[in-house]
């Protein structure tokens, strides 16, 4: 059928004057077939591109983007659709072209061979190339067309790179070589295991406090991504060490990301990052994972200050993604930048056109200039000399921000990828899930949600990365995908009672455990390259650290002493990385905190009528089980040290286990 529908395509496209085709047409991924009419002879990812290297002796030029990238849109127009560009690729390469949303394994491989040559972090688009067996030998990220700024462009760039291995080919497959030999010493490197305290949440606090922009908040001082694991770990440090400190970073980030351009102030939701210090301008994709991480902090923080922004910006951001991403009960991933050409075409706004829409809908002129001097809206810009971005800088008026929403609708919104990533969809459906603390609609819809994602990923035993649209899955899951689904669906059984949901997460683990765990080591994908998976927090979470938040709460929930020494063991072979720089690694430095802390469960029969008072106790590690106690118990992994008929007195006593606040009692309870 899928054959079929593309046939179908690429028959119209051909029919109505497509200038050039490539093999591209013949691929699932929206990115892939965005540069099926590129001059650029591109090949998807796989044997039949490497044999035709090989037989031609010709170097790779690898290109890893995601249909969303705005830069990626840039390289395209500039130089993939450019007739001279493109035969100097044709010419002299065999290009190839990967979505790093489909194949997340291949982009953070290549992302590592970025690192090694350049010594920082890479970006998209990522350009690699490399020899006929896959030696990299040259990488970059954005590249223009021609030369300036200091900079080679790609019509200089590709003659040398192509000559250079006609001539020095056994060079550059040494240079190659020698790079590959850097990139496994990197991913697989092991650590001496080192012995963790308490002291760890004072330690990680100290250094994310370094990075932390005391004016603007974040942990950066230019380029500003959320960081939305980073803030989930102050605020467990402040449950844990009452340090005000780490909630004052956290509040302060959440404050101005929630009242700056990074959020979209008139329809909700964040978009992925901004290019200043101020918060103030983005790149205007959002992604279903930045907004899953983001409701979830948000949440999160609603719960230990009830600050009723956070609550506003959790439900703004729910309904926009229900709207724009919802499909039949999954997500899309992304809505790009662009609008009809234009960045951030769909959501800017001209001062002098929007102050007279304001008066014809009859707002009066007073009340119109205040308003959109209370939304950042400028006469002369505060994106570019004309356009504003939207940010809140005063007292929202409601009435001109549906005025305003009601303005785009005459607007063209971005192109939306319909990909249904498995892993992003887990991640939205449990951040959603845990915001019945607003509503209890919420936490119903997330569950229906979380069914339909088993119905149509978890096929036949078989669990899938990914899906477009109505299409059948066919790309098998990454370690990703285990990961963020296991821990939904621990969520989903403590909040509903329902066993099905942790008999599913366990049978997913076996599952995970025996594809992608060989040897002591944890991998994220087995297919083409054996990737060991890491801890870093890089674009969301990372894999592994979820998953061992996921191992934590099935050996809780299950009384599963075999599975908890396990997981402590998994986690204590990375613990040298953990001890040397908790702030980098977020997630797994919770994970650790778990175990030093402890976990606590609370179980009863009557434990559905109080999940809501439960999301409020001021502990940071609560897991919930329905049983047959007509008592509430509240148990730690080896012993329950509370029971009572009265919640209050279980509330009281789990509270009590964090009242020690000194550094140095914290530092007496070590992981071992």
């Amino acid at each position: 059928m899928l054959k079929k529908f593309l046939g179908i395509i690429f028959t119209t496209l051909f029919l109505f004057g497509a200038k050039y085709t490539n093999a591209l047409i013949h691929e699932e991924s929206p990115y892939l077939r965005q540069h099926a009419h590129n001059p650029v002879n591109w090949c998807p990812w796989g044997k039949e591109a490497f044999e035709k290297a090989k037989k031609e002796h010709k170097p790779i030029f690898l290109s890893i983007g995601y249909s969303t990238c705005h830069w990626c849109h840039v390289m395209e127009k500039e130089s993939f659709e450019n007739e001279e560009i493109a035969k100097l690729i044709n010419e002299n390469f065999i290009p190839i072209k990967v979505d790093k949303e489909e194949r997340p394994d291949l982009d953070k491989f290549y992302q590592t061979v970025f690192q090694v040559m350049h010594r920082r972090s890479g970006g998209w688009p990522l350009t690699i190339i490399m020899s006929e067996d896959k030696k990299p030998f040259f990488s970059a990220t954005y590249i223009p067309p021609e030369d300036g700024y200091g900079v080679k462009g790609l019509k200089t760039i590709l003659p040398i790179l192509a000559q250079g291995y006609k001539e020095k080919r056994e060079y550059l497959q040494k240079r190659g070589e020698a790079v590959l030999k850097l990139v496994n010493e990197v991913l697989h490197a092991r650590y001496v295991p080192v012995q963790l305290d308490l002291s760890l949440a004072n330690k990680a606090l100290k250094q994310i406090e370094k990075s932390f922009d005391s004016i603007y908040g974040g942990f950066s001082q230019r380029v500003k991504f959320p960081q939305a694991s980073t803030i989930a770990l102050l605020l467990d440090i402040y449950l844990i060490t009452h340090e005000e400190k780490a909630w004052q970073m956290a509040k302060k980030s959440l404050e101005s990301m929630a009242k700056g351009g990074i959020y979209d102030q008139i329809e909700g939701g964040f978009f992925r990052y901004t290019t200043d210090r101020k918060w103030q301008i983005p790149h205007f994709e959002k992604m279903l994972y930045t907004n899953a991480e983001l409701i979830g902090v948000y949440a999160k923080a609603y719960t230990i200050k009830k600050e009723p922004l956070f609550a506003r910006v959790v439900q703004e951001t729910i309904k926009e993604l229900d709207s724009r991403f919802g499909y039949e009960g999954l997500y899309f991933s992304a809505s790009d930048a662009d609008s009809e050409g234009k960045e951030g075409g769909y959501f800017l706004y001209d001062y002098d056109e929007t102050l007279r829409y304001l008066l014809k809908e009859g707002v009066a002129k007073n009340r119109a200039q205040k308003a959109l001097s209370n939304l950042g809206i400028e006469e002369d810009g505060n994106f570019d000399s004309v356009l504003s971005n939207p940010r809140l800088v005063g007292k929202r008026d409601e009435k001109i921000v549906q005025l305003l929403q009601k303005m785009r609708k005459k607007r063209k919104y971005p192109f939306i990828d319909k990909k249904i990533i498995t892993a992003w969809n887990a991640m939205y459906i449990d951040a959603k899930m845990h915001t019945f603390i607003f509503d209890e609609k919420y936490k119903n819809e997330a569950l229906a949600s979380l069914d339909r994602l088993l119905q149509e990923m978890y096929i036949h035993g078989n669990l899938y990365h990914q899906k477009l649209s109505s299409n059948p899955p066919t790309k098998e899951a990454l370690l990703e995908d285990y990961a963020y689904l296991i821990k939904a669906l621990n969520d989903a059984y403590m909040l509903s009672g329902k066993k099905r949901y942790l008999e599913t997460a366990k049978e997913l683990l076996k599952k995970a455990k025996e594809k992608f765990f060989k040897k002591g080591v944890w991998y994220f994908s087995q297919e083409d390259i054996e990737l060991p998976a890491d801890l870093s927090d890089s674009y969301y979470s990372s894999a592994l650290a979820t998953l061992y938040h996921a191992m934590l709460d099935i050996a809780m929930l299950s009384e599963d002493l075999k599975l908890y020494q396990f997981a402590k063991k998994s986690m204590y072979e990375k613990s040298a990385l953990i001890y040397h720089d908790p702030g980098y690694y977020p997630t797994a430095t919770r994970a650790f905190l778990r175990i030093l802390i402890g976990d606590v469960v609370i179980k009863s029969q009557k434990i559905q009528n109080y999940l809501k008072e439960i999301a409020f106790i001021r502990y940071p590690y609560i897991l919930t089980k329905k049983s047959k106690d007509k008592k509430f118990l509240a148990c730690k992994i080896d012993t329950c040290f509370a029971e009572s008929d009265n919640f209050a007195v279980i509330k009281e006593k789990i509270e009590k286990l964090l009242q020690q606040k000194s550094s140095g009692k914290w530092s007496k309870k070590a992981l071992k």
